[in-house]
């Protein structure tokens, strides 16, 4: 069944490539332009047509039975290297009967792949120097923010150093307050022991003088 299928798409594609070739013999070369462009056409659709039956030889071969296989691969290998053939005569008629008007056309396309080119090469550069800009400013931003921090940092510093002697300072006068609450409290010992004293004097004086 395989094969079957096989030899029918390979009977319809060399009835395309002898059909094809006969439109590059005889017609291709003599056409005018408006003609020859429906040449092509024609040989183009044809052409798709034998691509559709060489892929139908291709799915033939990858069904096919392992003892079937080897001859329906190496028939499928000289029908693809014929399409290959005819490929480029194809495109050798139409380059050899490109007119006055192809060369033009192509001219002109070749014309505006280099605006485009240019178009794209200025995008480039535009992109580049936004890019530049960009990064400019970004570096500037960042110089700000860096002397800005070591603006920060000596005012950290600075308060640390003040705070530093603050507490030196608290230090200084809770050693002071310290001394002086010691002194106090040795100054009213010292009162205490007068009044005493003076007391015992004075009681001493009574009892002699009563006695």
């Amino acid at each position: 069944m395989a094969s079957s299928s096989f030899d029918n798409a390979a009977d319809d594609f060399t009835e395309l490539k002898k059909a094809i070739e006969n439109l590059i013999r005889n017609k291709l070369a003599r056409a005018q332009k408006e003609n020859r462009k429906l040449v092509l056409n024609d040989i183009n659709r044809r052409l798709d047509a034998a691509e559709v039956a060489l892929k139908e030889m291709q799915r033939e071969v990858d069904k096919a039975s392992a003892g079937t296989r080897p001859q329906l691969s190496y028939r499928f290998r000289a029908y693809q290297s014929e399409f290959n053939n005819l490929t480029r005569q194809i495109e050798s008629a139409k380059q050899q009967n490109s007119g006055p008007s192809d060369s033009w056309n192509q001219m002109d396309g070749t014309r505006k792949q280099v605006l485009g080119n240019q178009g794209a090469v200025e995008r480039t550069s535009a992109a580049i120097t936004r890019t530049e800009r960009l990064g400019i400013e970004t570096e500037n931003i960042g110089n700000e923010i860096t002397s800005e921090l070591a603006n920060q940092r000596d005012q950290l510093v600075r308060t640390r150093g003040m705070l530093d002697q603050t507490d030196s300072s608290l230090d200084k006068s809770r050693r002071t307050l310290l001394n002086m609450a010691r002194k106090a409290v040795t100054n009213k010992i010292a009162l205490i022991s007068i009044i005493v004293v003076e007391v015992l004097i004075l009681a001493g004086v009574l009892y002699w003088k009563f006695k």
